[in-house]
């Protein structure tokens, strides 16, 4: 594990964006392939969650890996591997937040703490004492392919049952609509989408209007994002403290809304480079180059924690 300042690690990942962005436009967000693929670490189980979904996935598919499983050196040689001597330097870096707290003297002792609670309760103090610091860590991890000998994928290989686009985009707006029962999702025979936050409402184009129904997801998909930042649900500043089309902080939700939507039409099997689409053009993509350029660092890699978290909430609920 490795500590970075937090400059260079938000740097590095706002170049990776800018990068991805040139070269891939906003495919760059999407899964490696549709189905439930979130990476994971092959020895806990656990999932890979926040911006480590973007970059893993993106890794798959620039290397062609067949199995999204990763591991650490150091697990690795514990469990009785190691790694191919000629993937060695290709590794890949996962981030985590560690976060502390503390209230400093005269208030308190001094002391950090890794919870919240805990420090107020032994603190004896409120918790507007309470100082908060976010160290981010990197960790180097490698894709199981790139480990010598017969290792198997966590995941148990089932039969390969084919995705049915449609099917799949209809379930995931099915199964929102029922945890939300508030929203309102409804098409319109005029050519504007938009999310209403005061009404918690959804106003999509009749399907009719797209030249391709895949196309009607995605921009679909889009607001549901923008609606998981209702103040009854994520309560996200871009959407609770909405001012106008254009502002800093709506492009900022702009940015959170098209790569979380990259990611809910790629996990569905949608079509995520359909041709007739803006989206695509590169017009379009480069007046996001330009905006990310722009952008804090930080902010960068906030929106796109921010992002996956809303995928979650999509799709889990919470």
């Amino acid at each position: 594990m490795t500590k970075k300042s937090k400059f260079d690690v938000t740097e590095k990942v706002k170049q990776a964006l800018l990068e991805g962005l040139q070269k891939e436009g906003l495919q760059w967000f999407r899964p490696w392939k549709s189905g439930d693929n979130h990476p994971i670490n092959h020895f806990s189980g656990r999932e890979y969650r926040g911006i480590n979904q973007f970059f893993l996935n993106h890794v798959m598919r620039a290397r062609d890996y067949s199995v999204n499983e990763w591991a650490t050196l150091n697990s690795i040689v514990k469990a009785g591997y190691r790694v191919k001597t000629d993937e060695m330097t290709k590794y890949s870096e996962v981030y985590n937040w560690k976060i502390s707290y503390c209230v400093f003297k005269p208030k308190g002792s001094g002391k950090w703490y890794t919870k919240l609670d805990e420090c107020i309760r032994k603190e004896k103090c409120e918790e507007s004492d309470v100082y908060t610091n976010f160290s981010m860590f990197y960790f180097r991890v490698y894709n199981i392919s790139q480990i010598e000998g017969d290792i198997k994928p966590k995941r148990v290989p089932t039969e390969e049952v084919e995705i049915t686009p449609i099917e799949s985009a209809e379930k995931v707006i099915r199964d929102y609509k029922k945890a939300n029962k508030k929203l309102t999702i409804k098409d319109v025979n005029q050519n504007r989408a938009y999310y209403s936050p005061t009404e918690d409402k959804i106003v999509m184009p009749e399907k009719k209007q797209f030249k391709k129904i895949d196309n009607y997801y995605k921009t679909l998909f889009h607001e549901m994002i923008h609606s998981t930042g209702h103040e009854s649900r994520l309560k996200r500043e871009g959407i609770v403290d909405f001012t106008f089309f254009g502002a800093d902080r709506y492009a900022f939700e702009e940015l959170i809304a098209e790569s979380g939507a990259m990611m809910l039409s790629g996990l569905s099997g949608i079509c995520t480079d359909c041709g007739d689409d803006e989206t695509n053009s590169q017009a379009y993509i480069n007046g996001w180059v330009k905006r990310v350029k722009m952008e804090d660092s930080k902010a960068v890699v906030s929106a796109l924690t921010k992002s996956a978290r809303a995928v979650d909430y999509v799709l889990e609920g919470k």
